[in-house]
């Protein structure tokens, strides 16, 4: 927590690798592992999920850094003091896509929340959503284990479910996220992160190498300029140049979630 974790939890290797395909386990990464200990934290500030715009919010929401570093550092320190071979857990790509292994699921063995109807995303009771990253050990430690009962949905979106058949997560977001609950729990969820991908992440690296290669292939020079110096590509060059691009969902689904509000009205 010293390392600025907001929550931490330990997952057994045997509980993942019963849910996780092969290649894709802790022990895949490293032989021998016995557990995996999540930190979790990075999360919008309660400010943040009420600022003016939705630039402002992926701005300043979306921010996976701290845990990845939190993790280094952890592994660093259990080696230290423990002796016990260990590794932070490598993301993929600073977007999360194409991970080596899951952090959700992982962070549902360490009990850390658990599924939510917004695409997936792990909600977390106390502080709404949350990014996370780990360590990974040869350590056989106590294993926290999932939590008995979902975070999502919350009362009041079981309510609105009975009167409406809509939920507010899907309300905001119709064309990425359908699913339904039964007796009071998720039922089917899909999302639909091509279209999500595409729509909210658009100053991305991909964004930037789908715009280039339009320019490259366009033959009126009037049309391939008007694509290089257009407002778009330059946003997309200058946030790929600085590291800063707002690659993150657009946060719309999570701003209306119950738990995300109730975090705000505690600040009030």
């Amino acid at each position: 927590m010293a390392m600025g974790a907001r929550a931490v939890g330990i997952a057994s290797v045997a509980d993942i690798n019963g849910l996780a395909p092969k290649g894709y386990r802790p022990d895949d990464l490293l032989k021998g592992a016995k557990s995996v200990v999540i930190v979790a934290g990075g999360e919008p500030s309660a400010g943040a999920w009420r600022a003016g715009t939705h630039r402002t919010l992926a701005s300043i929401g979306y921010n996976r850094g701290p845990m990845a570093s939190a993790a280094r550092s952890l592994s660093i320190f259990m080696e230290d003091r423990y002796r016990h071979f260990t590794i932070p857990i490598p993301t993929g790509n600073k977007t999360g896509h194409q991970p080596y292994i899951s952090l959700k699921l992982c962070a549902e063995m360490a009990g850390l929340g658990t599924r939510s109807m917004a695409g997936g995303i792990i909600l977390n009771a106390k502080f709404g959503l949350l990014y996370f990253n780990g360590v990974i050990t040869t350590m056989n430690l106590e294993s926290d284990g999932p939590l008995e009962e979902p975070v999502c949905p919350a009362p009041s979106c079981v309510d609105l479910w009975e009167k409406k058949h809509t939920l507010p997560c899907l309300l905001s977001c119709s064309d990425c996220l359908s699913g339904e609950l039964k007796d009071g729990k998720i039922h089917s969820m899909a999302y639909r992160q091509h279209q999500c991908y595409s729509r909210a992440q658009s100053n991305s690296q991909d964004s930037f190498q789908k715009m280039l290669y339009e320019a490259i292939n366009e033959p009126e020079p009037g049309r391939r300029k008007a694509i290089l110096f257009g407002s778009h590509f330059v946003q997309t060059a200058r946030s790929v140049a600085y590291s800063s691009d707002l690659s993150a969902q657009c946060f719309n689904c999570m701003q209306r979630c119950p738990y995300v509000l109730q975090r705000c009205k505690d600040m009030q």
